[in-house]
């Protein structure tokens, strides 16, 4: 090989370096830009999920601002651990919507004690 010998590259090699590039920026790009974690489909589901608890008597009244939900003791025992453990992520996810947070406590409308809670992460139930 001589100095003046020099080195091209081929079209299909830079066609790949950019298009390696460009996936690199798009997967960039979404991680970064959604707010929150949900899948979009979870939102209206949640929804559904609070305002059949509302008709079911299940759940009183809920206030995302207060990261707090009222429900009727005498219903919500009627419901297993896991259905329970399901309401209180589809109320936080409610409120997660609203941009308030991915956080609920769960409060016994009558005794005013938290039952249930979710802060983003666990779930506790007492």
């Amino acid at each position: 090989m001589a100095d003046e010998e020099k080195r091209t590259g081929s079209p299909l090699g830079i066609i790949v370096a950019l298009g390696a590039a460009g996936l690199l920026l798009v997967l960039l790009l979404f991680r970064s830009s959604p707010r929150n974690d949900l899948p979009p489909e979870q939102g209206p589901m949640a929804a559904a999920l609070v305002s059949t608890m509302m008709t079911n008597g299940v759940l009183v009244n809920y206030d995302c601002s207060q990261s707090a939900a009222w429900v009727n003791r005498a219903v919500w025992d009627k419901y297993n651990a896991e259905q329970k453990r399901n309401m209180t992520l589809g109320l936080a996810t409610v409120c997660e919507t609203q941009h308030a947070g991915y956080h609920i406590s769960v409060v016994d409308y009558d005794a005013k004690r938290e039952i249930a809670a979710f802060d983003g992460r666990q779930f506790t139930m007492k």
